[in-house]
């Protein structure tokens, strides 16, 4: 989870100059190969690269473009769609703790990461729809947030540059931190990757702790459906609310939650 969060700013500038579907689908591609060759390792060491770099870094470019597409065929609902969307990691988190329950037993681990890598080759076809209708690099910030005046000339004559002067422009056109000048983004940005921190601990500690203080419980993974009905009710709820706050004032309300 680290790394889907970690290559954020990577896989944004690669969406934006190769688009939603490359990206994603390249994503998903990275991912499935992560899992896939997860299923063949034999030392935890050899796992952490193939489970938590390969498959983490694979799901970040596959996951982020699935949320910025929304924005080519949505703006009055934008939230409301983001929560229907998202409200999807909710079923599954609440039907994959059921599912591995009835996989892991019978046909171990490395097999379960061969079916799971399924799903990804299934989301890399899906990504394949994805049909932009916004020009690649266009954005989709708020007005005064792209290239400034100085930006856009030294573009447009990037042919008498010297190669260094061309990769500082290239660098400027998609690394650009005048978003910052907001304050609604810095309290967003800043607030969501504090919450992020403890935001997986249930996840990975619940069932354990639940196993240690209720050992006579055979129905340990109803607790992780619980949390994802609950998620999935809050993402749909609180999507339809965010659409009724103008402007960047629902950046507030996703910060205090």
């Amino acid at each position: 989870m680290g790394m889907i969060f970690f290559c954020s700013p990577v896989v944004s500038m690669f969406t934006d100059h190769f688009g939603c579907r490359k990206t994603a689908v390249s994503g998903a591609a990275v991912a499935f190969i992560g899992l896939l060759s997860t299923s063949f390792a034999n030392s935890l060491i050899l796992r952490y690269f193939t489970y938590g770099i390969l498959f983490g870094c694979g799901s970040s470019f596959a996951f982020q473009p699935s949320l910025v597409i929304l924005g080519h065929y949505f703006r009055q609902r934008l939230g409301l769609v983001n929560g229907v969307v998202t409200a999807g990691a909710s079923l599954f988190s609440m039907g994959l703790p059921v599912f591995l329950d009835k996989l892991v037993g019978p046909l171990g681990l490395s097999r379960t990461f061969q079916i799971l890598s399924l799903f990804m080759l299934v989301q890399a076809v899906l990504a394949l729809t994805f049909k932009p209708l916004l020009p690649t690099g266009g954005g989709m910030g708020p007005p005064g947030m792209g290239p400034g005046p100085a930006e856009t000339q030294t573009q447009a004559t990037a042919q008498g540059m010297s190669k260094w002067s061309k990769a500082i422009a290239g660098v400027r056109k998609y690394f650009n931190l005048r978003v910052f000048h907001i304050v609604t983004y810095r309290v967003w940005a800043f607030g969501v990757a504090t919450a992020v921190l403890g935001y997986f601990v249930p996840y990975v500690h619940l069932i354990n702790f639940v196993n240690e203080k209720f050992k006579e419980n055979n129905k340990v993974w109803v607790l992780l459906v619980c949390i994802g009905a609950s998620s999935g009710v809050g993402r749909l709820g609180f999507g339809k609310i965010g659409d009724l706050i103008p402007g960047l004032g629902k950046v507030y309300m996703q910060v205090r939650n």
